[in-house]
């Protein structure tokens, strides 16, 4: 199954099979956004899954692979490197 993108009312954005409950489509425009526009958000990767996650927090449990607590902090380029931008 395809990893789509997705984003939040609140600027977050998920990469992967599902989404966090909230979410919707997004682009990858709105990635560079969100990126150039970090503040207090972080990048996030599920050790399990690989999903990515921009936001404050990651998801707590991972929406597509079900892992509890399995998001770790990563660096731009990574992030950019496995959505392709």
């Amino acid at each position: 199954m395809v990893k789509t993108l997705f984003k939040n009312e609140n600027g977050s954005i998920h990469y992967g099979r599902n989404a966090p409950e909230g979410f919707i489509a997004a682009t990858k425009e709105d990635v560079a956004t969100a990126i150039a526009n970090l503040g207090v958000m972080k990048l996030w990767r599920c050790t399990v899954c690989n999903d990515m996650h921009i936001g404050m927090e990651p998801p707590e449990e991972c929406p597509t692979c079900g892992s509890i607590d399995a998001y770790v902090e990563i660096n731009e380029q990574e992030l950019k490197m496995v959505i392709g931008l």
